[in-house]
């Protein structure tokens, strides 16, 4: 497996709002910063769009899916979205309890899950 990691900013250089992804990438799997997520997502479909990615899975909070603007992006790639949804809080590492929220998987064009678009983990 080939990959190629890349951050909002880092030490390499890389930024994933201007590095491209390697060719013939398949996958993208990112837990972004949660900040950063419409400017992401936004990202994420226009490589989708370009060619340069065949499907992405996004780590986003669960509130992700309650905007109207998300929505309308999301309601746009409908055919090839999955979402999955965590039955209990992920505790992420180095935080506190407070940080701990519900999140989900927001997939495009991942084909195990074509099948069942909604999924509870």
């Amino acid at each position: 497996m080939k990959y190629r990691a890349t951050h909002i900013f880092d030490d390499l250089g890389n930024d994933f709002f201007t590095t491209e992804p390697p060719s013939n990438c398949d996958l993208m799997i990112s837990n972004p910063p949660f900040s950063e997520q419409n400017q992401i997502i936004e990202r994420s479909f226009e490589l989708v769009k370009e060619n340069k990615i065949q499907s992405f899975a996004l780590l986003l909070p669960l509130a992700t899916l309650e905007t109207e603007k998300r929505a309308n992006l999301f309601q746009q790639f409908e055919d090839k979205l999955a979402i999955l949804i965590f039955k209990k809080r992920i505790k992420f590492l180095g935080h506190t309890s407070s940080f701990n929220r519900g999140c989900c998987w927001v997939c495009y064009n991942v084909p195990a899950l074509k099948k069942q678009p909604i999924q509870w983990l």
